[in-house]
């Protein structure tokens, strides 16, 4: 099951599962994952399931959705990918179980993509 782990602002992470598609994340108490932030959209964005692959679609926000640090308005997501909305980084996981609680955070505060290791690491632990 794809998870997403959230950086939150108390510095520590939070591990959610997209158990249903479509799955939008936004400030708005309708959103299936509210990121609590001025500099995010009550509708920021949303991920969808396209055979086996997950995308995610900015909903026409105001500060954009990032993947990878490029600014997107739909892109197919890889496991490991970094998505940046307002203040909140984001790591999409395709696959695997719940990691342990410090595997996750250093997941969201290392910068740039994780290498196919690392995630089979992050695998093994599950």
């Amino acid at each position: 099951m794809p998870r997403l782990i959230v950086l939150q602002k108390n510095g520590s992470a939070k591990q959610v599962n997209l158990t249903t598609m479509p799955f939008v994340i936004g400030r708005a108490d309708s959103a299936d994952l509210i990121l609590d932030n001025p500099l995010v959209s009550r509708s920021h964005g949303v991920f969808e399931s396209a055979g086996d692959a997950t995308t995610i679609r900015d909903l026409q926000s105001h500060n954009g959705t990032y993947v990878n640090g490029q600014r997107v308005e739909s892109v197919r997501l890889a496991s490991g990918d970094e998505i940046k909305i307002g203040g909140y980084q984001i790591r999409y996981l395709a696959e695997g179980g719940p990691i342990a609680d410090a595997d996750a955070l250093r997941l969201v505060t290392i910068p740039g993509r994780l290498a196919d290791i690392d995630l089979q690491k992050l695998r093994i632990k599950a």
